[in-house]
């Protein structure tokens, strides 16, 4: 292990010396990896008819399995709610939120407890803010201080009354109240997690920037991945074309690597801090489009824009 943990180190000091090509490889491997998804989705709806039927069927036999029957006939109020749900809501939606909910908690455990016992992920997470800090320029430290700026709370809490005023404008209810519940829910979280965890800042001699409070995990980090999520979410539901739907998730990506970015570089935060602040907005962000998606499509909802198959008005396709 700690053959492993010496060039994990070294690694981590040389990207830090070089902080704006850091920076870039970033940006380029989140949008090239969701480009890449993109390019699956796509290829795998060529193939949706077959690949549907496959999972229908698996939903089907999943359903008739006498496992399954015993284990409605002792929880009918579950196996209630699960059949009032399409297969394809189920499978699409709450199987693959659920997913993505599930690994994120993972690793959000993971980096809590590495952080909590000094596991390797420590030494690096000082070898790289050493080496960002050492590497940091005027120029630099302007420009991350005003882009920070625009991941507090004085800026994402005037982007929320915006956002649910124009979705309140547009009658949609549902979605409005989902979209302050996201954020004020992470808000909280973050604070409560914060205290959880009570770990001190990074310090420096001499530091570039002084943030209040506790480290982990990043409250910027967290606050704009789930802003930024349920804007893609509701930008999913919302525009008409493909390409703006990309170019949307797009931006939303690079936007939240560059925030979770400028905390380290300015010295308030560890790489730890930025990721676990990634991993628990996935988390809270899972699990409130999990229940938007749940709201909008109960029976008779019309605030909500269900589909029209359930008695609502449709979104625009």
């Amino acid at each position: 292990m700690e053959a492993l943990v010496l060039p994990a180190e070294q690694l981590a000091s040389a990207v830090g010396a070089r902080p704006f090509l850091l920076l870039a490889l970033l940006l380029i491997g989140t949008v090239g990896a969701f480009l890449g998804l993109v390019a699956v989705a796509r290829f795998s709806d060529r193939h949706a008819r077959a690949l549907w039927a496959r999972a229908v069927r698996a939903y089907a036999a999943v359903a008739a399995h006498p496992i399954t029957r015993r284990l409605s006939a002792r929880f009918p109020s579950v196996a209630r709610v699960l059949r009032e749900l399409s297969a394809a809501e189920y499978l699409v939606i709450h199987l693959g939120l659920g997913l993505v909910l599930s690994m994120a908690a993972l690793v959000f455990v993971a980096l809590a407890e590495g952080v909590s016992g000094r596991a390797p992920i420590v030494d690096v997470d000082l070898a790289l803010a050493r080496a960002l800090h050492a590497s940091s320029s005027r120029v630099g430290v302007a420009a991350l201080r005003a882009f920070s700026l625009l991941g507090s709370a004085w800026a994402l809490v005037p982007l929320a009354v915006v956002v649910a005023g124009a979705l309140l404008r547009r009658r949609l209810r549902v979605l409005a109240v989902g979209w302050l519940f996201a954020l004020a829910g992470c808000g909280l979280l973050n604070a409560a997690l914060k205290a959880l965890f009570a770990r001190p800042r990074p310090a420096f001699a001499d530091p570039l920037a002084v943030a209040a409070g506790w480290s982990f995990p990043s409250g910027h980090s967290m606050g704009t991945f789930v802003a930024f999520g349920m804007l893609s979410y509701l930008g999913l539901l919302l525009l008409r074309t493909l390409r703006a739907r990309l170019a949307l998730v797009a931006l939303a990506l690079g936007w939240t690597v560059a925030m979770g970015f400028s905390r380290m570089y300015l010295g308030v935060h560890y790489l730890s801090d930025v990721l676990a602040g990634f991993a628990a907005g996935t988390v809270w962000l899972a699990a409130c489009i999990s229940g938007i998606e749940v709201a909008r499509r109960r029976p008779g909802r019309i605030d909500g824009r269900s589909p029209p198959a359930r008695g609502g008005e449709s979104l625009p396709a």
